[in-house]
This record gives structure tokens, sequence and C-alpha cells, in this order.
């Protein structure tokens, strides 16, 4: 686990990953907040390991790069097994008893179960219609939501003037609902809606982790820096005006 335990090759392997990607040196320096001048220093110290020729990654790089990723990956799976295998809390419907054998299942971002014959977990609290904890027989992650992004302009170019806000209120049938910067407020409020606005690009993300949908009416000014982050976190999302 060097590429975890050491920093050095942790961003050795960012820097070859980045490579793969097609950044250049610049963006990789911006990516990782180190100054052109590690960046340089590293790329010094992997083309004399041969593992970089011409900012392009070598076979001997990417044989390395393959190995040290494929370490984190049975590392990680073991983390996961474990993790899924820990108790969870669920929201009970109807009566669960302790011992009992419940199904577990995902609606809207929270876990809910119900006693049943067809079970994939055991209760460990009682409950009625509130929380209990459950033990499941194998934790599955509910499935990532996606995101629909609808533009409003800038201020200066007529911001919750000019949008129709009866298509953001049909858009937000059945999705968690954010607005990122004031026009974006203020066009769901016109559209009667309630959006998390203080961070709104974190609930954004972690909606979407917890199998939500989501609706991120967006200003303009701050589209790029959303759009980035749903890339970094690997979140699909479509783009509105």
């Amino acid at each position: 686990m060097e590429a975890l335990i050491r920093r050095k090759d942790t961003v050795k392997l960012l820097i070859l990953s980045y490579l793969l990607n097609g950044l250049n040196q610049r963006e990789i320096s911006k990516r990782l907040c180190l100054t052109p001048q590690a960046i340089s220093e590293y790329f010094k110290e992997l083309n004399s390991e041969g593992f970089v020729r011409n900012y392009e990654v070598t076979e001997k790089g990417l044989r390395w790069l393959v190995e040290k990723l494929y370490e984190i990956h049975v590392w990680s799976e073991n983390i996961l097994k474990n993790l899924y295998s820990e108790k969870v809390v669920a929201i009970a419907v109807g009566k669960v008893r302790k011992g009992d054998k419940v199904r577990y299942w995902f609606d809207n971002g929270l876990i809910y179960c119900e006693a049943s014959d067809d079970y994939n977990a055991v209760a460990l609290t009682n409950g009625e219609n509130e929380e209990v904890l459950i033990k499941p027989i194998m934790f599955k992650p509910p499935e990532k939501g996606k995101v629909t992004i609808f533009v409003v302009p800038d201020v200066t170019l007529g911001g919750s003037k000019v949008v129709d806000v009866q298509k953001i209120y049909e858009i937000a049938k059945d999705k968690v609902v954010v607005a990122l910067g004031v026009e974006a407020l203020i066009a769901c409020r016109k559209a009667n809606l309630n959006p998390v606005f203080f961070g709104a690009k974190h609930c954004c993300v972690e909606a979407v982790h917890h199998g939500c949908d989501v609706l991120a009416v967006c200003t303009q000014s701050l589209l790029n820096d959303l759009i980035q982050t749903l890339m970094d976190e690997n979140i699909k999302y479509e783009i509105l005006k």
C-alpha cells in the first residue's frame, strides 16, 4: 500500500492518471494544489524512473500504475465488504421486533425496512414506524441519482425575470431541489419551491450518492464550478435552459 502510505507515490499515481486523461502540467498543478515548481520536480523524477517520456506515460509507467491501482482496489474492496456488512439504521414500516427477518430498501435517499419472509437483513432493535438498527445479510448501496441543471442568467442578463418558472416547477417533481446563486434562489421561490441554498453544491452531491435525483437550479456564472464538481464525482447530469 505504498501508493497511499507514501505521499510521493500518491502524487506520482495521480500525475500518471491525469496524464492519461490528457491534462497538461499546468492543469495537473492546479488539480493537485501544488506549485508548478513542485510538479516540475515530480516530472523530473518520473522521467528519470522511465515512467514518463515527452509528457506521455510509458509502458513501464503503465505497469507501475496498474500494479498500484490493483493494490488499492484489493484494499478498498476488503474495506467495503467490512463496511457493508456492518449495522445500518433504517426506518421501520409498521412494527419490527428484535430478531425479526426484515426486508430493507431505499426510497428517496433513505433506508426503510419491514418484517418479511423475503428478507435481506435481521432487526437488532425494536421499533414501530421509527428508526431501528438492522444488520444486512449483504449491503448493496443505492444506485447514484442524476442531476438536471436548470441554468438561470446572471442578474445583468435578466436573472429570474427571464426564466420559465413554471418549467422549473414541473421539472422539480420527485427531485431534491438545490439553488446555486441568488438569481437561482429567487427563480425557485417564484416557482413556489423551497430549495436548499446554503451548502447547495454539497447537498447536491450527497443526495445523488444516496440515490436521489436532483434539480440544480444554477446561476450561469456558477455553472462551470458545478459541472467540474459533478465530473470529479463521476455524476451524470444534463443541462437545461
